[in-house]
């Protein structure tokens, strides 16, 4: 498995000259499985940085699987700038905590509403398939992703 850190920053995106060492990005993870298939575990401000680096790529497609670990704005907020999702012919499983009934999907529409953004989450041209999940194990192309509540405000897994 190759991990690579996008952006490790809690709560706010901060780059610069005081934020060189750990980086000043918000959480995004990139980690390859041994197959190659792409896992990215949330969606901060790292995820524009890693967006572009994937649709740079030689390959014309690029699928993959993204783990959204909470929906609080510093997991999110690199949604609406992730280039893959703007591909026709990429698809993309997104997956997160049900968040006491409000589904993903609404959830991430609703940062993307026109007032706040001008490409809505209907007009990105991925394949996006949304999966609420619960706490417990499930498998993902070979690989057992286990998913815990956790000791933070809101639902986080």
């Amino acid at each position: 498995m190759d991990v690579r850190f996008w952006g490790t920053r809690g709560s706010l995106a901060k780059p610069g000259p005081s934020t060189l060492r750990y980086g000043g990005n918000t959480s995004c993870v990139e980690v390859r499985a041994a197959d190659g298939t792409l896992f990215v575990f949330d969606c901060g401000t790292g995820a524009h940085d890693l967006g572009r680096a994937l649709t740079s790529s030689p390959e014309s497609r690029c699928d993959g699987h993204l783990m959204i670990t909470h929906t609080h704005w510093d997991h999110i907020q690199g949604f609406p700038f992730f280039a893959p999702l703007f591909v026709p012919g990429n698809t993309w499983d997104i997956y997160a905590p049900g968040m006491l009934g409000q589904q993903l999907e609404n959830t991430l529409a609703g940062q993307m509403e026109y007032h706040y953004f001008p490409v809505t989450l209907e007009q990105l041209g991925a394949t996006i398939r949304f999966h609420d999940i619960t706490e417990g194990s499930f498998a993902v192309a070979g690989v057992r992703v286990v998913a815990k509540y956790l000791n933070h405000a809101g639902v986080a897994k």
